[in-house]
């Protein structure tokens, strides 16, 4: 198979528009809004950019791809086991959601190898990148103020029992 026809191939894969249907759909369909996402912010040239090197060969999956999949498998939060990506391997559908070759899917020794080949130098960048977006987004944004540090982490403790006179943050009314 040529190098043009396998890009043909990828352009297949797109989604190119979301509408109604009375098709029933994967649990996972918000996956395919999440890549097209990440297809927009142009993420994928900066991640080939500061991670393409890890690629030893151009035998097996892109970096990018690969990018793509542990990103996509983190926000869909069904397992939080690597072990799970031998399951996602196996199924066409949640392949479809996330515009991946079924053959192209990860296993999860494939990405145990991908995360041991990040050495301290690779996690800097993978910072660097993220501070990156981060400030492009607060120049789309330009919010008026900026609270760094806050914890998110929401509880449904109202039934606890009041302990140092400490009073729960929410309640649910």
């Amino acid at each position: 198979m040529g190098k043009d026809s396998k890009k043909f191939r990828k352009k297949e894969l797109k989604i190119s528009g979301v509408e109604m249907t009375s098709e029933r759909l994967t649990s996972r369909a918000g996956l395919a809004l999440f890549v097209g996402y990440l297809h927009q912010i142009q993420i994928f040239p900066m991640l080939d950019r500061f991670f393409g090197t890890i690629r030893k060969s151009k035998k097996g999956v892109a970096v990018t791809e690969i990018f793509k999949q542990v990103l996509c498998f983190m926000t869909d939060g069904t397992s939080r086991h690597v072990t799970y990506f031998d399951q996602l391997a196996e199924d066409a559908g949640y392949a479809g959601a996330i515009e991946t070759d079924k053959g192209d899917m990860l296993s999860s020794h494939r990405v145990k190898r991908f995360f041991k080949a990040f050495s301290w130098m690779r996690i800097y960048l993978f910072r660097r990148l993220l501070q990156k977006l981060f400030i492009w987004r607060l120049v789309i944004e330009q919010p008026n103020v900026i609270e760094l540090g806050i914890d998110t982490m929401v509880l449904d403790n109202d039934d606890a029992l009041c302990r140092h006179g400490v009073k729960p943050t929410y309640e649910v009314i």
